[in-house]
């Protein structure tokens, strides 16, 4: 899955990432901090899985640079290359089986942030919640 991970504790870039989204932009500086400390930077090579279809949801990733790849039962359905895109959510808030692949198109950072680590967060930061679920919401019946 990943070929390089560091845990964060503060990264001024990511931060910055996550301010200038828009799912982000109303979220705390606290919220979007403790975000950050709760996850773990990952250094991926061209063709890394992140996500397969049908595994529970494990976690969220949110991009920091590079591209992804979406594949519904094998076929291209989107790239996403804008940083602070969040990838996996669906299932890792719902705790179901992830309805798609993502794979990397180049080389690719993201924040990955363990599903039991994210369900204390959302708990604890209602902003945060409505950030993820704005941005479950952009991708619903998406295929």
């Amino acid at each position: 899955m990943t070929d390089n991970s560091q845990e964060m504790s503060h990264d001024p870039e990511i931060l910055l990432i996550l301010t200038s989204h828009p799912d982000f932009a109303r979220v705390s500086e606290s919220g979007l901090t403790a975000l950050i400390a709760a996850g773990a930077i990952s250094e991926m090579t061209f063709g890394s899985v992140l996500i397969r279809q049908g595994d529970p949801g494990r976690g969220i990733w949110i991009l920091i640079d590079g591209t992804l790849e979406i594949l519904v039962d094998g076929d291209l359905v989107n790239r996403i290359d804008r940083a602070g895109e969040v990838i996996g959510q669906i299932s890792a808030v719902s705790l179901l089986h992830a309805t798609a692949t993502v794979r990397t198109a180049e080389p690719t950072r993201c924040l990955y942030v363990p599903h039991e680590a994210l369900h204390r967060l959302l708990a604890r930061h209602s902003e945060l919640a409505q950030a993820i679920l704005r941005s479950m919401v952009k991708y619903h019946g998406r295929r």
